[in-house]
């Protein structure tokens, strides 16, 4: 029986280009289907190439991209903080006491979103998933836990790195993306928070909103932050020089990100 083909998307820089390449016939294998998993959070530019890649996709190829969405992970934290409702899928904030909070959110806003897709649309079949992590990001490879889901990494096997990603979308019609994952994301980099910050204030801006509602997190004693400093995100100052991949997401998982 075929195997049913489908791309992890998560419209930053690495999964748009796997799109637009896979589609063209790059990999040898023309995908089943692309799926977007809306966490209702995701920085505005996001959005923004979702809706360029769409159009993009139905225009040139006839390809229609699935979008799912298990809520909005942004306002459900707040309601959940506020006493609203009983329990939500936890974020990694950084604890005052150190460490981390264990995080759950990639798996239920995430994964199990996908997944679902996967159980109703594939009919019987083996499941390929592609997931865009590029070359230089080889250590974030993960198999699967599922038995008929493989995961599939076409920019690894074929050695694409982010940098020829970045060039790439330099000679193409089609605009670089920024890189994708909500916006109040702990894992993210100092240098990446920065960009936010000078290039998409409003984004910043409801991170720190986010970030001073959730300090004194329901059951826990130590309070709780998205910076690994433990200041409050608008205190603190990013005016420095970026990493040289400012845009590399501090993060275990390889479905967030991309």
């Amino acid at each position: 029986m075929k195997t049913f083909n489908v791309i992890s998307l998560g419209a930053g820089k690495q999964s748009t280009f796997m799109l637009i390449e896979a589609l063209k016939g790059r990999f040898g294998i023309i995908p089943d289907a692309a799926v977007f998993s809306d966490l209702g959070c995701e920085p505005s530019f996001v959005y923004q190439n979702l809706n360029r890649l769409t159009e993009y996709c139905l225009t040139h190829f006839n390809f229609k991209i699935d979008i799912v969405s298990p809520g909005n992970l942004y306002n459900n934290v707040i309601s959940f903080v506020n006493g609203k409702q009983v329990r939500e899928s936890t974020p990694p904030f950084f604890l005052s006491d150190g460490g981390m909070l264990q995080r759950h959110c990639t798996s239920n806003y995430k994964i199990r979103p996908i997944r679902q897709f996967l159980r109703k649309n594939r009919a019987g079949r083996k499941v390929s998933l592609w997931i865009g992590i590029s070359y230089d990001e080889i250590e974030r490879i993960r198999i699967s836990d599922v038995k008929y889901i493989s995961n599939f990494y076409p920019l690894i096997q074929n050695k694409i790195t982010l940098n020829s990603i970045r060039d790439y979308f330099q000679y193409s019609d089609f605009i670089e993306p920024g890189k994708s994952s909500c916006i109040m994301c702990p894992f993210r980099t100092s240098s990446h928070w920065q960009i936010m910050k000078k290039n998409f204030p409003a984004d910043f801006q409801k991170a720190c909103d986010f970030d001073n509602a959730v300090r004194n997190y329901p059951g826990l004693k130590s309070q709780v932050f998205l910076h690994r400093s433990l200041k409050p995100l608008d205190k603190i100052d990013f005016s420095y020089k970026p990493s040289l991949f400012p845009e590399m997401i501090e993060e275990c998982e390889g479905l967030c990100g991309l």
